[in-house]
């Protein structure tokens, strides 16, 4: 059973592009979209959420027919990311 990672050691290891991606995720819906606005390609959008996503150890978004949907570990992120970039 692996436990989870201590917040230091994921505020040390998050940097301000993951923060931008997270919020461009959230706001645009789509990773290529998010990806465009942060100025990342499509596949390191992809790679970096990825990253996020192991650093928390959940799932931020879910990919639905429409586009990304933030899930409520997701949502908490974002507010952190909003907080801490703005």
């Amino acid at each position: 059973m692996s436990s989870l990672p201590s917040l230091t050691s994921i505020i040390s290891r998050l940097r301000m592009r993951h923060l931008r991606l997270l919020i461009a995720l959230h706001e645009h819906g789509t990773v290529q979209k998010a990806a465009d606005a942060v100025a990342l390609t499509q596949p390191g959008a992809t790679k970096a959420l990825g990253e996020i996503e192991t650093m928390l150890g959940a799932q931020l978004f879910t990919r639905t027919h429409r586009g990304l949907e933030t899930t409520p570990m997701g949502l908490c992120a974002v507010r952190y990311a909003r907080l801490i970039y703005t």
